[in-house]
């Protein structure tokens, strides 16, 4: 979403992007609010706004995740990133956590063909 469009036809859409789930982990920042937790770490207290790497581990945040259910409230959160030019990739939480598990536990529970 850029902020320069002057012919309002920019819009924020979910993409479904493959991602490479140890990279994500490492420079990921869990938000519920407008703070969060370091994935690499766990640090606690950081804030989307102000911390562009955490303090416990010094990793550099790339992407955002939050488990905000509200679409306008996540629009908010994506919107004060554009705003700020923070350089992070906003991804959904649910999906991440998801992904996670099933990598975890692998071909577990597939049925095999």
């Amino acid at each position: 979403m850029a902020t320069d469009d002057k012919s309002g036809n920019e819009r924020s859409v979910r993409v479904w992007q493959q991602l490479d789930l140890d990279t994500v982990k490492k420079h990921l920042l869990l938000i519920d609010d407008l703070y969060g937790t370091c994935a690499a770490c766990k640090q606690i207290g950081l804030n989307y706004l102000k911390d562009s790497s955490c303090s416990g581990c010094g990793t550099e945040f790339k992407y955002l995740a939050t488990r905000l259910k509200d679409p306008a409230e996540t629009g908010k959160i994506l919107k004060r990133i554009v705003k700020e030019k923070l350089g992070l990739t906003l991804i959904d939480r649910e999906d991440y956590e998801k992904a996670l598990a099933e990598k975890n536990i692998g071909n577990l529970f597939k049925d095999s063909e």
